[in-house]
């Protein structure tokens, strides 16, 4: 093993419980930017919009100053939960436009249903605010690409996406390690997401809604298709599914999205990935949770828990970055730096954001038909 290797691993190891341990306004002072507070709206104060808020009052020099839904139940929320932590009461606004008019608010935080994250986005940008968006970018390529047109008419403005695991510790060191070669050629990759906790349907039924939400595909399953481009810098060049729409119809008769599917994705050099998504598993451990393992012809890498192990039985098993690591707040920090320093250096990139939506409409598009279906077929 090389030495500059394992000086780097040394590094991590040793810095990464203080590097989580220190305050936003520090890590700003380290790096030279301002720690000039910056003034925050949320927009869309539901459960991700409220999971935000928490995370971003635990950031030093963040004031959330106003925060917005067309849903009072949710304002009020929204505003005690900021009351309780920062003991001021931000303001409540019903409309997204009002919110973004105001002269206070540097940047905002929006977590709104995904049929309209191009929109509201779009109206961030010109409205000259910095933008946290929800993944997905949008919910077709055409809506990506509007929303990147827009993103690089205002280069001063940072535009971040939340795809959160591209903040987390062990995900980036896991990244970083097969891409070092690690474990050898890679060989396939398998993942799940699977609940009982189905059927899922979101305020108002959004979730419910393959037009309002994209599907299980777009909505959810895009951070696992991110992992996997991040893997390979490459997207597969087809995608193989099926699945079922009709589980909770006697519930639902309206639901349209795809509670239970599979789909199998191929690469170029031979590589695959499999994945499940279910909302009608068995309230069981052993058939519930997330899941996400990578194997090559050297060892495999076990995400969820960071196991690192090899074929070579001579060489020890390792675990990345153990215990829980508060990846949505470091996604936030990253954006929070970024609007301090004037640049944005995103954990993931607008061009690599669309990637995913793509990827998603992929396999939405292989589990509609049940057959093969490539990567060039999936432009619209």
């Amino acid at each position: 093993m090389a030495i500059g290797r394992v000086n780097r691993r040394r590094f991590l190891s040793c810095s990464a419980a203080a590097g989580l341990a220190l305050s936003q306004g520090e890590l700003a002072e380290v790096a030279g930017a301002t720690n000039d507070p910056v003034r925050l709206g949320v927009i869309g104060a539901g459960g991700r919009g409220t999971a935000l808020t928490r995370a971003l009052l635990e950031i030093a020099g963040v004031q959330v100053v106003a925060v917005c839904d067309p849903s009072s139940r949710h304002r009020d929320r929204g505003q005690g939960v900021v009351e309780k932590v920062a003991g001021a009461r931000p303001e409540a606004l019903a409309d997204h436009r009002r919110l973004l008019d105001r002269a206070d608010v540097d940047a905002v935080v929006i977590a709104l249903p995904c049929d309209l994250h191009a929109a509201v986005n779009l109206d961030a940008l010109a409205a000259g605010k910095h933008v946290y968006a929800e993944k997905p970018l949008g919910l077709s390529l055409a809506e990506c690409d509007h929303l990147i047109a827009a993103a690089g008419a205002a280069p001063g403005l940072a535009f971040h996406v939340g795809f959160q695991r591209r903040s987390n510790p062990r995900f980036r060191e896991g990244v970083e390690r097969i891409h070092e070669g690690e474990l050898g050629n890679l060989i396939e990759a398998r993942a799940s997401w699977t609940s009982g906790n189905g059927p899922l349907s979101g305020h108002e039924g959004w979730l419910s809604r393959r037009a309002r939400s994209g599907d299980w595909m777009v909505e959810q399953a895009v951070h696992i298709w991110d992992v996997l481009l991040w893997l390979k810098g490459a997207p597969p060049v087809s995608a193989l599914g099926w699945g079922r729409r009709d589980l909770f119809k006697a519930i639902d008769p309206g639901r349209d999205v795809t509670d239970h599917y599979s789909v199998e994705f191929e690469w170029a050099d031979g590589f695959r990935a499999s994945f499940v998504q279910s909302w009608i598993a068995p309230a069981d451990q052993a058939f519930t949770g997330s899941t996400l393992r990578v194997m090559g012809e050297a060892g495999g890498l076990d995400f969820g828990s960071g196991s690192l192990t090899f074929r070579d039985r001579g060489r020890p098993r390792e675990t990345l970055r153990p215990g829980i690591h508060p990846d949505t707040r470091l996604a936030l920090e990253a954006f929070i730096d970024a609007i301090r320093r004037g640049e944005s250096k995103p954990p993931i990139t607008l061009a690599q954001a669309r990637l995913a939506t793509k990827v998603g409409l992929m396999a939405r598009h292989a589990v509609d038909l049940g057959r093969r279906v490539t990567f060039a077929e999936c432009e619209a």
